[in-house]
């Protein structure tokens, strides 16, 4: 029985006359090692960017956190002293507010 002539194998070296060798793989199942995925150069630099702005708005967020809290503080620190301000010039004695006491 003859066979049909097929294409040659994209791994196959003519060796001579009419001979062809095909190169066989050897892998192991578990000694396989993966390699670092590949990626297209314009969506990792976009990932990155994304990355970078994603941690600038979060500190930024925090920044603007902590401006407002310090700016109630200040403001209920200011009225305090106002308050014990506008008591000493009334003349008034124990002006300043007991702990734990509602302002």
């Amino acid at each position: 029985m003859r066979k049909d002539p097929e294409g040659t194998p994209a791994k196959a070296r003519p060796l001579g006359a009419g001979t062809n060798v095909i190169k066989f793989d050897r892998r192991r199942g578990g000694l396989k090692r993966r390699g670092p995925q590949i990626m297209d150069p314009l969506r990792r630099l976009e990932d990155e960017d994304e990355r970078r702005r994603i941690l600038q708005n979060l500190a930024a967020a925090i920044l603007i956190i902590l401006l407002i809290a310090s700016g109630f503080w200040l403001i209920d620190h200011l009225r305090t002293t106002a308050r014990i301000e506008a008591c000493l010039e009334a003349g008034h004695r124990n002006c300043l507010p007991m702990p734990g006491q509602d302002r």
